[in-house]
């Protein structure tokens, strides 16, 4: 295989892509933090057969040159398929969410910044207090079935930092402060603390 750098404006995104692109950011955020670790793959054409995210990333982050892999022999209807396979194979890996989760605690304990790996704040909360007890959790189908329309405000963070306490003293000093209960099992906290909501009538209120 090889890899050769290739002029950004030259790599035509395949129009009849069925796959839809989101969280673009993320793949952007991916590649600063890691660098290029997958080129994308073109044909002949310069047409993109995988990684139209990481074309759009690179756009984002204005490059001007990215590694590309040219695909030579392939047939039209290769191009096709493994255009499809790529997107669709990438759906059947599952986590294992207590190893996920010891991974995770190694990385904070490293001072990581855990939101390079692309998930959400919800998600890594969730993973960072796995218990082992189950992931039904994880089953977003199965969670919502059934369940009542609603609506609500965007409540998602506008910025998530992670601090470091040199010893029990200080951790303790910082949550009188702040005035909010911390115990060994605390990962994330909110500032201001958020009340709890329920739901009532369609909609979340507060406690």
């Amino acid at each position: 295989m090889e890899i050769t750098e290739f002029e950004l404006k030259k790599i035509k995104p395949y129009e009849n892509n069925p796959r839809k692109k989101k969280d673009i950011e993320k793949v952007a955020n991916s590649i600063k933090e890691y660098g290029w670790q997958q080129p994308i793959v073109i044909d002949e054409n310069n047409i993109i057969i995988v990684g139209h995210s990481r074309y759009l990333a690179a756009k984002k982050l204005q490059m001007a040159k990215v590694p590309v892999v040219v695909a030579k022999n392939l047939t039209d209807e290769q191009i096709k398929g493994y255009r499809i396979a790529d997107n669709k194979t990438n759906e059947y890996s599952e986590w294992d969410y207590e190893l996920l989760h010891q991974e995770l605690e190694k990385l904070m304990g490293k001072g990581f910044d855990l939101d390079n790996l692309g998930f959400g704040d919800k998600e890594l909360d969730a993973i960072i207090n796995f218990d082992g007890s189950g992931t039904d959790w994880l089953d977003t189908e199965k969670e919502w079935q059934d369940m009542p329309e609603f609506t609500h405000q965007d409540e998602s963070p506008h910025r998530t930092i992670h601090v470091h306490f040199q010893n029990k003293e200080a951790l303790e000093t910082f949550f009188k402060i702040i005035k909010q209960d911390v115990t060994d099992k605390t990962k994330f906290i909110w500032f201001p603390k958020l009340e709890n909501n329920v739901l009532k009538d369609k909609g979340y209120v507060k406690e």
